[in-house]
């Protein structure tokens, strides 16, 4: 390329009269933009699919701690306990408020206008504002940096750890009580090499079914079992060629809304598997989803606030204000699989 360049100029070749066709003809600008940044997350769409709101308040909720023991059989006129048990404690989360800046040069937006404007400026910086706030809540769901510090989500690692608190209560297995606060179905984060041993599986660390169904297992009560498993996409792949000897299956009928979605699936028992950008490395996390719920406040539901001007400048500003948390009404159901080798 000798003269010109990328944009609004002519370039040579194929142009000879470089300067002359700069002065005369006008590139053709194409009204549309394209994303090669964002990343999106099934995890995310799956989450938010089909909306959970709040009307305010606190996000408070009852949490049975303890099975009463005050009950059994009887017989005639034996005497019956009439001890008291407090078999029920409150767990309680915070609102995380998030804001992203829309900034415009009033001058820049006036001379975007007219026959000249490809794309209208305002609008462009607006969904580009839109995608990137929700990056950010993407990687605050797991809680990837930057958005891992105290303001951020109570996401993925804190709820499914192997200690600390999550809803104001301690991570725990009581063996007295029989409350089970904690994710594995109490057992806590695997690593692959565990659940493999403990599946009698020679796979060492790497990713196996048997390791798999031990995990599935482990969040499975009754008839209630993960309905999602997400990975990476090394992990996706791993999993992918494990089925390449048996029956690969693609969702069907089964998980039609996720397939229209445009995240192609493969499935696991009950339990649709995707590959998502934003799970860390090494990691397989699985989810009865019907126990996770993305709290909105309807007063900062992604409200765009009115455009002001400082005095000092001639330009807009703007800011988009959300207010949300994530809530796991339970720990148990969810299994979290740690250092996977081909993950």
């Amino acid at each position: 390329m000798a003269a010109g360049g990328i944009g609004t100029q002519l370039s040579q070749p194929p142009i000879t009269l470089i300067n002359m066709a700069n002065s005369m003809t006008q590139k053709y600008l194409a009204p549309y933009l394209t994303d090669a940044v964002f990343l999106p997350s099934p995890f995310f769409w799956r989450l938010t699919r089909h909306g959970r709101r709040v009307q305010g308040g606190a996000i408070v909720w009852s949490v049975i701690n303890q099975e009463e023991l005050t009950g059994g059989s009887y017989w005639g006129t034996q005497i019956l306990a009439t001890d008291i048990t407090d078999s029920v404690q409150p767990a309680e989360l915070q609102w995380r408020a998030y804001q992203q800046l829309i900034a415009i040069p009033l001058l820049d937006a006036v001379l975007n206008q007219g026959f000249v404007q490809a794309v209208n400026l305002v609008k462009a910086k607006e969904e580009i504002a839109y995608a990137s706030l929700l990056m950010k809540l993407q990687r605050a769901v797991q809680r990837t940096a930057p958005q891992n510090s105290t303001l951020d989500l109570d996401g993925v690692p804190l709820a499914l750890a192997a200690s600390g608190t999550y809803g104001g209560i301690t991570i725990q297995n009581n063996a007295t009580t029989g409350f089970v606060w904690m994710s594995n179905g109490g057992a806590g984060p695997q690593t692959m090499a565990q659940l493999n041993t403990a599946a009698g599986s020679g796979a060492g660390t790497a990713l196996s079914l048997a390791g798999m169904q031990y995990a599935y297992g482990q969040a499975s009560f009754g008839n209630e079992e993960p309905t999602l498993i997400i990975t990476t996409q090394a992990g996706w792949n791993a999993y992918w060629s494990q089925l390449v000897s048996n029956q690969r299956y693609i969702a069907g009928e089964g998980d039609m809304e996720t397939t229209r979605a445009g995240f192609r699936n493969l499935m696991f028992n009950r339990a649709v598997v995707l590959h998502d950008q934003f799970v860390p490395a090494g990691q397989m996390q699985m989810y009865t989803e019907k126990y996770i719920r993305p709290l909105i406040h309807p007063n900062r539901n992604f409200a765009l606030d009115p455009f002001i001007m400082p005095t000092n400048q001639d330009m807009a500003v703007a800011r988009i204000k959300l207010v949300m948390q994530l809530q796991f009404l339970q720990l148990r159901p969810h299994s979290l699989v740690t250092t996977i080798s081909n993950a």
